[in-house]
């Protein structure tokens, strides 16, 4: 994996299918040597591709008469180290606050549990890192160094009542969730507008093993802002410089991220959706405005704008925190003129009196002739097709109404990524979404959720490089929420 910057200008004319962070789940079965009580645990893993997440170990005595399962959070640490006399990558899930949810010892003194250390490696030559070994520290300080056993990609149609009964308690979000009927959300029509004001975000940088029976419950039916007979359609405008000689391969891993998931919204919840694209040789301004410009969105309608290519801030603009775009089609245009602002499009989209607008750029945010540090790499796994909640999904995107505008970095920041997952921002942006979409949520999200998440773990991978002197690594997302339900 190749490193890569979103290259910022140095001065003024001379200049479900998803491939980026997704959902891992994985089923690691171990072993302790020393522990002979407890002959084999089995992690139920699921991984972020942000390095948030959670695990779950089941572990049993020789008879099998008591059954345990710990919930524990996890801490990623990446790190290298020399396995087999090679040098190798390594990934540690550092297991923290263990919690019982099964006991069916009916022992309180049975529940002290030492958390796991799941390790995973990597070859330089690799691509995603693999589970290798486990590791626990025990109370006096010594280590137990446990041996993997077996290890499974979980996808959706693994994931059976009769398996997860053995993880999760019925009455547990995630089970409900799985388990529950899905319905088309359906309300009746003439609804009238929700009274909730409009949230505004400024700009910134128990042991019941297993319950009583199986239980399926259908998904509350969310109320939309008008009529439900008005047609909805989802218009998608991206642009994006993929011939670029420098950043090109880059932009279009961006294009593959949101397109795909922008694409999945349109399938999931059947919606129609208007896809402009403005990229290759048919970058420009021009073709950009009149993207725009055409744009004739309904009022029950959602506008998607996409940017990812070269970006700067003007200097002297003091007030304007938002990049600008460069539109140029060569570098003897003058990029003075082949630009927009990701604030002035937004203006002009929400002129459109759409329900639903979002304006994203993933690009620099710089003054022209600031040197460029360089990015690195993330670490990443196999992937698990795990599908959404419809109920989350509809309410993100059919009961919410309002703006969001974000950008990837502040003004005088750069814009990371790299060749294997395009831009920081983009990744994590798509990663969010993925994470509180998914079944695993116990509540609804919030675009305010999604976007703060967004804004946390792009800042922590971008504090992950390492920097020239005088230079800043750090990657800040700008953004302005106001959307209301």
């Amino acid at each position: 994996m190749r490193p890569w910057k979103k290259i910022c200008l140095l001065a003024v004319g001379a200049l479900f299918s998803i491939n980026c962070f997704s959902i891992s789940i994985y089923e690691i079965s171990y072993e302790f040597k020393n522990l002979t009580d407890f002959p084999k645990y089995t992690a139920f893993l699921v991984r972020y591709g942000n390095g948030t997440g959670f695990m779950r170990v089941r572990y049993m005595n020789k008879s099998g008469s008591e059954i345990y399962v710990v919930d524990m959070e996890f801490n990623e640490v990446e790190g290298r180290s020399k396995i087999d006399g090679l040098p190798q990558l390594t990934l540690q899930f550092k297991g923290k606050s263990p919690r019982y949810i099964i006991n069916t010892s009916g022992k309180k003194d049975n529940e002290a549990y030492n958390p796991d250390v799941l390790w995973f490696k990597k070859r330089p030559d690799d691509k995603n890192f693999k589970p290798w070994g486990v590791t626990s520290q025990n109370t006096d300080g010594t280590f137990e160094y446990g041996k993997i056993l077996n290890v499974k990609v979980l996808n959706t149609a693994d994931l059976t009542k009769t398996y997860v009964k053995q993880y999760f308690l019925l009455t547990e979000s995630f089970y409900v969730n799985l388990f529950k009927v899905e319905e088309s959300p359906v309300a009746s029509t003439n609804i009238p507008p929700s009274t909730k004001p409009p949230v505004k975000t400024k700009p910134n940088g128990s042991n019941n093993p297993s319950g009583n029976s199986d239980v399926t419950v259908s998904p509350t039916k969310p109320q939309p802002y008008i009529n439900v007979n008005t047609p909805v359609k989802l218009h998608f405008i991206l642009v994006a410089n993929t011939n670029d000689p420098r950043i090109g391969y880059s932009v279009q891993k961006d294009v593959v991220n949101l397109s795909s998931q922008i694409k999945d919204v349109s399938v999931f919840l059947k919606i129609p959706l208007n896809f402009v694209e403005v990229s290759g040789a048919n970058f420009n301004k021009k073709n950009v405005e009149n993207a725009i410009n055409n744009l004739k969105p309904g009022p029950n309608d959602i506008v998607i704008f996409y940017y990812s290519g070269h970006g700067y801030s003007i200097e002297q603009n003091t007030t304007q925190q938002y990049p600008q775009f460069d539109l140029r089609e060569s570098r003897f245009e003058d990029i003075l003129v082949a630009t927009l602002n990701a604030s002035d499009v937004m203006d002009k989209i929400k002129a459109k009196n759409a329900r639903l607008n979002l304006v994203l750029s993933d690009c620099c945010n710089s003054n022209l002739g600031m040197l460029k540090p360089e990015g690195k790499t993330f670490a990443l796994t196999a992937k698990s097709l795990l599908s959404w909640d419809k109920t989350y999904c509809y309410n993100l995107f059919m009961n919410s109404k309002g703006s969001i505008i974000a950008t990837a970095a502040k003004k005088g920041q750069f814009a990371y990524g790299n060749t294997d997952v395009g831009g920081y921002f983009t990744s994590n942006f798509v990663t969010a979404m993925e994470k509180y979409l998914s079944k695993f949520q116990t509540t609804s999200p919030t675009w305010e959720e999604i976007i703060d998440e967004t804004q946390a773990t792009t800042i922590t991978l971008s504090m992950s490089n390492v920097c020239a002197k005088n230079t800043t690594c750090r990657q800040d997302p700008v953004f302005a929420v106001n959307v209301s339900k």
